[in-house]
């Protein structure tokens, strides 16, 4: 009887240490559902879904020859609906069919990947063919001339590490990173500045970019960016007339906003489709350096969707943009500025 009981426990012992068998959830193909319900879920449409599965291939491919290796698609449907839905992993992995893990491994791997693709699909018109052809779309909106971008700044929530918490604090009294974007007037982002906590003014993030170097550096840029009274006046950023007391002056003005409004409906769309960039979504789990990735890989995917013309979801509110918030140190106004506006709005707003 003793042995008998031995030989029982023993055979129990061999059974705990057997691994249990895995259990997948069950994934939907994008490609088998009603392209309805993908626009709906993912934002974007079923070929521009299967054209990135495609150009992401090479860095999504799994490197191991195990059976249950996710595919290419499944990473790539389960980043957008991260990117898309506002929430957090564990719902969206579920949406997708894979664990929390995999899911973050997933945003992971596809943010990296769009993130070094994004020269290739944020690209600022310097060609002269190019900025003619910016120009004269700009032109279209309120006859404001030689406008090549507008220019704007947007706050993305996140946690803040612990350790320099007050630097993640901006104006509007939330932790965030503070994004800077330039668009054409189809509100294609052709320059992008994500580096920054909330705390940093707009015009400091200027200061700091490329975009000094891009005007006063290339002898090919003839036209100008508009910017809100957050930037100092350039001769190559206009920016609104603080008081306007003549006719021309308000025309300037009236012209200078309907133009510039451009870079707010820009935010408004990019923060509609991938609702991971929206506050009211919630906020980002990540390091500053990872959302800051994030937000990178989100305008390249917008300039995709722009690109092919996808529209915009239902209730999207495109005029959104955060108010403008005054620099404590403004730049005193050069006479080269001041004379570069005034004969314009003389030239053009008389």
């Amino acid at each position: 009887m003793a042995l008998y009981l031995l030989a029982q426990r023993a055979h129990a012992r061999r059974r705990r240490r057997l691994p249990q068998e895995r259990v997948f959830k069950p994934r939907i193909q994008f490609l088998n559902m009603p392209e309805e319900q993908v626009m709906r879920r993912y934002q974007l449409n079923p070929e521009m879904i299967r054209d990135l599965c495609h150009a992401l291939e090479r860095d999504l491919q799994p490197s191991t020859g195990r059976s249950h290796a996710l595919p290419v698609y499944v990473k790539v449907t389960a980043a957008l609906n991260f990117y898309t839905s506002g929430t957090f992993q564990t719902p969206a992995g579920d949406a997708a069919g894979i664990s929390q893990a995999s899911m973050s491994r997933c945003v992971s791997q596809v943010t990296t990947a769009l993130t070094r693709r994004a020269n290739a699909y944020i690209r600022f018109p310097f060609q002269p063919r190019q900025q003619a052809r910016t120009k004269e779309e700009f032109l279209r909106i309120a006859g404001f001339p030689n406008v090549l971008g507008t220019l704007g700044c947007t706050h993305v929530a996140l946690k803040p590490p612990s350790d320099h918490e007050n630097l993640y604090r901006n104006p509007l009294r939330f932790h965030s990173m503070n994004m800077q974007l330039v668009c054409d007037a189809h509100g294609m982002i052709t320059h992008v500045v994500a580096e920054f906590p909330g705390s940093v003014p707009d015009a400091h993030i200027l200061s700091c970019s490329s975009l000094r170097g891009i005007f006063e550096g290339h002898q090919n840029m003839n036209g100008w960016l508009l910017g809100d009274g957050t930037y100092p006046l350039k001769p190559w950023l206009l920016t609104p007339v603080e008081t306007a007391e003549t006719a021309a002056e308000q025309r300037y003005n009236t012209a200078h906003m309907a133009t510039q409004a451009v870079v707010g409906r820009t935010v408004g769309a990019l923060k509609g489709r991938f609702r991971c960039l929206d506050r009211a979504g919630g906020v980002l789990q990540y390091s500053p350096l990872k959302v800051c990735h994030i937000f990178v890989a989100c305008c390249v995917l917008h300039n995709m969707a722009v690109g092919r013309g996808i529209p915009m979801p239902e209730g999207v509110e495109l005029g959104a943009r955060q108010p403008a918030q005054a620099s404590p140190h403004p730049e005193p106004l050069s006479q080269e500025s001041q004379c570069l506006r005034q004969e314009l709005i003389t030239s053009y707003f008389s």
